[in-house]
């Protein structure tokens, strides 16, 4: 049975009924000693009652076997406080799950719980999901939590709400987020600057530039007290949004506020020069940097690369590229360097160049993946060097590596360079049984 502690002196009448334990007469202990036993187990007497309440859980295990319905046992009972650690216990002990079940029970005694420990237990929640939220968990959390601000809508906070609203960020629940965010505004919870930057990313990811716009308006409060990572989120939100103008109006009040030396906020202005392919604000951003002291990293060399890489500058590529093979370069080239790089040579037709590369990513230990081979047999059917895609195919299977719809569907361009439709599927279905593979469901 899961035990919950209970500070609360109203438990007393139900300790009371557990049968009393006495010493031995033959004992002979110090006085200090005999209350520390008596202490003790009172302690555990104290628990054990709890662990014998009735619970929709548990139904039936009091002295006077339940019969009343959940409902009618907790009117019965007055409200009883949690201590403040036990919720974070459990999650400690037996995990997430576990911690939710325990608030549940608490829920359903009409027990209280505090909101600080409710916040950290949404917040483990999302964060122990590494890469993909386990969605069922995570929702019944966000419903306990609801249940939670209902049961004690005194006892709520922004940071309460702020956990809420982040979750239904990630889960890019929108209508949820909705709902949360008016319920917070009825309990005249007051907004941070956090919430700000919470709700601009939110609608940012939706594409509803509107919205984003209008909020930044609305709450100036909020605004006028954010710090780099709210104004990052309005800034990636313009971006995503199309909106670069604003985002760069809104860096330039920053910069004036002297809060703009951050490297993310110069990385996602550089990707958003990029996208509009603007490469010479996108170039005068990257440089004032190293005039401004803030630090590069490999996605801000990455973004400039895809930059040049969208506006045919392949010669500005390569001097980055070698900027960061520099022996003095803090950052180095990765995978992603290369491959962008490759991928710029491949759309304006210099397929030696692009296979170079492929032996450079190579010669530095990288493994290449499955967009690299495509990329390049891409670059292929542009030069229409039907020998080097196969050959690159051939390589890519000896890789270990598993070709995708995509692959299918570049080799068969491949083909149809030098044959038919019919010919090209039928040179493709031969390709991928003698390396032993299916090709996708639907090819012909």
């Amino acid at each position: 049975a899961l035990v919950i502690p209970v500070s609360s002196p109203t438990m007393a009448d139900t300790v009371a009924t557990a049968p009393t334990v006495e010493l031995p007469s033959s004992s002979v202990v110090d006085a200090p000693k005999q209350k520390e036993k008596r202490a003790a187990r009172a302690d555990r007497r104290q628990k054990q009652a709890l662990a014998n309440l009735p619970t929709p859980c548990r139904p039936g295990r009091s002295q006077g076997g339940g019969g009343a319905s959940p409902t009618a046992r907790s009117a019965q009972q007055p409200q009883q406080r949690c201590h403040p650690g036990s919720l974070e216990d459990v999650m400690r002990r037996k995990g997430i799950d576990e911690a939710w079940s325990a608030l549940e029970e608490m829920q359903d005694r009409g027990v209280t719980s505090d909101k600080f420990s409710v916040s950290r237990l949404l917040m483990k929640t999302v964060g122990d999901a590494r890469s993909r939220l386990n969605a069922p968990r995570v929702y019944r959390g966000i419903g306990l939590v609801e249940r939670f601000i209902e049961a004690q809508p005194t006892d709520v906070d922004e940071v309460l709400f702020n956990a809420l609203l982040d979750t239904c960020c990630r889960l890019k629940d929108l209508p949820r987020l909705e709902s949360i965010a008016y319920r917070m505004k009825e309990l005249k919870v007051t907004p941070s600057p956090v919430t700000l930057g919470i709700l601009v990313k939110t609608y940012g990811q939706a594409g509803d530039s509107q919205k984003v716009l209008q909020l930044w308006t609305d709450m100036d409060q909020q605004r006028r007290s954010a710090n780099a990572v709210t104004y990052g989120c309005m800034i990636d939100a313009c971006v995503k949004c199309g909106h670069l103008g604003k985002a760069l109006e809104i860096f330039a009040e920053m910069k004036q506020e002297g809060k703009h030396k951050n490297t993310i906020l110069y990385t996602t202005l550089i990707k958003g020069c990029g996208l509009e392919k603007d490469l010479p604000k996108a170039l005068e951003l990257f440089r004032e940097m190293s005039t401004e002291g803030v630090a590069y990293n490999a996605i801000t060399f990455n973004s400039i690369l895809e930059a040049c890489v969208k506006c045919s500058d392949l010669e500005t590529a390569e001097s980055l590229v070698q900027e960061m093979m520099a022996t003095d370069s803090s950052v180095k080239p990765d995978l992603i360097t290369f491959s962008t790089v490759l991928k710029g040579y491949c759309h304006i037709g210099c397929l030696d160049k692009a296979l170079n590369m492929l032996e450079s990513i190579k010669d530095r230990g990288l493994h290449c993946d499955e967009l690299v081979y495509n990329t390049l047999m891409d670059g292929c059917v542009k030069a229409h060097d039907v020998s080097s895609g196969v050959r690159l195919f051939e390589e890519m299977m000896s890789a270990g590596l598993r070709p995708s719809a995509i692959t299918h569907s570049v080799l068969t361009r491949l083909y149809l360079r030098v044959g038919t439709e019919e010919e090209a599927n039928e040179a493709v279905a031969r390709l991928y049984r003698a390396h032993g593979v299916e090709r996708p469901s639907g090819s012909s």
